[in-house]
């Protein structure tokens, strides 16, 4: 009887440590974590700076020229750059005629998409935002005018399938 019970107060006991292990560690990993993320980042849960990485999470992908720049507005806590942009061709998505884009660069330094310039948007509507007709940009790689071969990687990105919300 004695050492039935000792076996199970073993178990109990090691089931305790290793409980309290991995709380341990997890707590270490969120604190890690936190100490990289600063005021003014993000972490995501996909690569942003690829087209294979943010389709998937993109609602609607599509080619749009930039009509104006319509200035920095403090969105959510986030200091935010908005375009109105005026919608060229759909890959994804049902976003049609002029939509504002709102652009939240990681970097303060990132440079400000050009007027009459065409770009590809990776985007998602913003629900129950201070924009009108605002979609995020969710694409935060190196944002140039397009060309055929960033349209190729785009148009090959939309066909993956799309992530889970």
């Amino acid at each position: 009887m004695g050492v039935i019970m000792n076996k199970r107060t073993m178990a109990f006991a090691g089931g305790a440590v290793m409980a309290g292990a991995l709380a341990l560690g997890g707590r270490l990993g969120y604190e890690h974590l936190e100490g990289q993320v600063g005021p003014g980042h993000v972490l995501r849960g996909y690569d942003a700076t690829s087209p294979a990485g943010t389709a998937p999470h993109a609602e609607d992908v599509f080619t749009g020229r930039v009509t104006e720049f319509e200035g920095r507005r403090d969105i959510e806590h986030w200091t935010t750059d908005v375009y109105r942009v005026d919608v060229m061709s759909v890959l994804r998505g049902d976003v049609h005629g002029t939509v504002r884009v709102t652009y939240a660069p990681d970097d303060e330094t990132a440079q400000r998409l050009t007027d009459g310039a065409t770009y590809v948007f990776a985007t998602r509507p913003r629900q129950g935002s201070a924009v009108e007709d605002g979609h995020s940009l969710l694409f935060h790689g190196e944002m140039k005018p397009v060309d055929e071969t960033q349209l190729t990687a785009w148009k090959e990105a939309v066909t993956l399938p799309a992530a889970p919300e």
